[in-house]
């Protein structure tokens, strides 16, 4: 890497054209892609998607080039950007997961990801389902973990885990000794159901109503972890999904297998045009590989 070939870099970035950087740097258009070439040899990555006449920059010589325009610094710093580049370990990750997830799991992947990438940066954001897909449509955020599959054409969706919901019960109730809770044994009990604006809220009153078991639903909440201060406050019982369970640590809640089954999935959504960026790729990877340890461990395996 030298510094011919930052100036090349450089000067295709500012005109978007190989033959208007050369006129810039007084040399001729394969002189330029020669010098581009020795660079991405270099970096150990392309900088450029070529396609008919046109060149596009990838999001890695975005990333070189806000750095060198940003410093002004020397060659050597440079390459330890792409360098870094290279190894994944330089740049920034935007993601949005629904809440529950967001709370209970993301915050140990991502931080784990962190310390084995120190240069990284984070933006995870919390959204329902529906926002989160229109987020990741416009490319406001890298990717996203949602319970549904994604409703627009600008995305991808590929199904992850199906997971099981679980019961919860204040302490000392008296179906709490029960390993399994089935619906038919909440007739007429006092029950803490999830905000109409909840997806699982159909799910779960669809299993009581075709098993026309009746329940006393005074109490709505607007997302799971209200539910649960609920039940802890001895309201009633719930039915939520397990992620919101995952650890569970109050005193007041005991958790129990929920039967009939009720699914949630986790869907990973991706924006359909986005361009590849290495770190991006890498930690969808590790995600994925941390979300089937977790949901093994919810499954009991």
């Amino acid at each position: 890497m030298n510094v011919r070939q930052i100036e090349a870099f450089q000067a295709v970035m500012a005109t978007g054209s190989v033959t208007r950087a050369g006129e810039r740097l007084s040399i001729s258009q394969p002189a330029v892609s020669q010098l581009i070439a020795q660079l991405e040899r270099s970096c150990g990555f392309p900088l450029f998607h070529r396609q008919g006449g046109k060149i596009t920059p990838t999001r890695e010589a975005e990333a070189l080039y806000n750095e060198v325009q940003r410093m002004f610094i020397g060659v050597g710093q440079i390459a330890r950007v792409a360098t870094a580049l290279r190894e994944q370990n330089w740049g920034s990750v935007s993601l949005a997961a629904f809440p529950a997830i967001t709370r209970r799991v993301l915050p140990d992947i991502v931080w784990s990801f962190c310390k084995a990438h120190p240069d990284t940066r984070f933006r995870l954001e919390s959204m329902r389902s529906r926002s989160l897909i229109d987020a990741v449509a416009a490319q406001h955020v890298d990717f996203g973990l949602s319970i549904l599959p994604g409703d627009r054409p600008e995305v991808v969706s590929a199904l992850l885990h199906r997971l099981r919901g679980v019961c919860i019960l204040p302490v000392g109730h008296h179906l709490a000794d029960q390993p399994t809770i089935y619906a038919r044994d909440l007739a007429d009990e006092d029950f803490v159901s999830l905000g109409p604006q909840d997806h699982s809220r159909y799910m779960i009153d669809r299993v009581f109503d075709e098993l026309k078991v009746s329940r006393r639903s005074r109490i709505e909440a607007g997302q799971s972890e209200t539910a649960f201060s609920f039940v802890a406050a001895r309201a009633g019982v719930a039915v939520v999904d397990p992620i919101s369970a995952f650890n569970n640590v109050d005193p007041q809640i005991v958790v129990r297998r929920f039967e009939p089954a009720v699914q949630f999935d986790i869907w990973l959504i991706r924006p359909k045009a986005a361009r590849s960026f290495n770190l991006v790729d890498n930690f969808v990877a590790y995600t994925l590989e941390r979300l089937d340890r977790f949901a093994a461990s919810l499954n009991g395996g």
